[in-house]
């Protein structure tokens, strides 16, 4: 449910959820609450603030958490947030009886943002499923995000590739250049990229090279690869844009997250809340640019 919203207006002075997620696993390296826990923001786009997180049971599947307690009734928005990995089941919001329900604001754009990668897109490791990059730039250019970000697995695929141009979307963001290998990548991304300019030829489609991790100092033998991988990638945006595709554009990770940037990693390759922030504060303008 990575990137997952359920937004709506309500009225009512309280709310009560009930979760069933798939598992209660915690994992080693990211937080419970970012896993499988599930974050409250309130008030309409370009003005929403957070209000709650709801941190999981580590024990159990199935778990309930009081939302809003004791509210002035008054017509509200609101945007809650389901688990960046694992798998929520069953979600139940109550409301106070008799509260109105409207729908929410609708977004600024009316095709969203597909995002598709790592498991840094999929969120690894956000301390709440807000605090990724792909949520925090729809909630700061009022967008909608699809987070097809992949732990592990985010390799270039052309089957997904295929399946990722049944979305009319506006913007395509490449960004799985940390899960192949610097032949891998130039192996897949120019078909993955052919395959989305078969239905779309004039969707903007945005490469985002890898982000510097920490491991490049502390085992210097990753570095070499690390850094092959953006060559890979700039070498390819090079030889597409020369090929006439005016729509494609590229943003550098090593600029957006300079190495050895301070509190950005959990340990050396996932992002901290903080690297998140960084990510999104420097991506969103760019991305804002190619959706005008």
């Amino acid at each position: 449910t990575a990137g997952v919203r359920v937004c709506f207006k309500t009225d009512s002075t309280r709310s009560v959820i009930r979760v069933t997620n798939e598992h209660a696993v915690v994992m080693s390296h990211m937080p419970a609450s970012g896993s499988g826990g599930l974050a409250l923001y309130v008030g309409e786009p370009y003005r929403m603030q957070p209000c709650r997180g709801v941190i999981p049971d580590q024990q159990a599947t199935t778990f309930e958490r009081e939302l809003l307690v004791n509210l002035p009734r008054a017509m509200r928005e609101y945007t809650l947030y389901l688990p960046l990995y694992n798998i929520c089941r069953k979600l139940e919001i109550g409301l106070v009886a008799g509260s109105a329900i409207q729908p929410p604001t609708p977004p600024s754009f009316a095709k969203p943002v597909v995002f598709y990668g790592t498991s840094i897109t999929q969120g690894g490791c956000a301390s709440l499923p807000c605090s990724d990059y792909v949520a925090t730039i729809g909630r700061r250019l009022n967008v909608d995000v699809v987070n097809l970000g992949f732990s592990g697995n985010g390799r270039g695929d052309p089957e997904v590739a295929t399946l990722m141009s049944e979305i009319d979307a506006a913007l395509y963001v490449l960004a799985y250049s940390e899960n192949a290998s610097p032949g891998e990548l130039a192996q897949t991304l120019p078909r993955f990229v052919a395959i989305l300019r078969e239905r779309h030829p004039i969707t903007p489609i945005l490469l985002l090279t890898q982000i510097p991790f920490w491991t490049g100092f502390a085992a210097p033998q990753q570095g070499p690869p690390n850094e092959d991988r953006r060559d890979v990638m700039l070498t390819q945006y090079v030889n597409l844009r020369q090929a006439g595709d005016r729509y494609l554009h590229l943003a550098d990770g090593y600029g957006m997250m300079p190495p050895q940037t301070d509190a950005t990693y959990v340990h050396g390759c996932h992002p901290t809340d903080h690297g998140f922030q960084i990510m999104a504060e420097r991506l969103a303008p760019m991305i804002a640019r190619l959706l005008v």
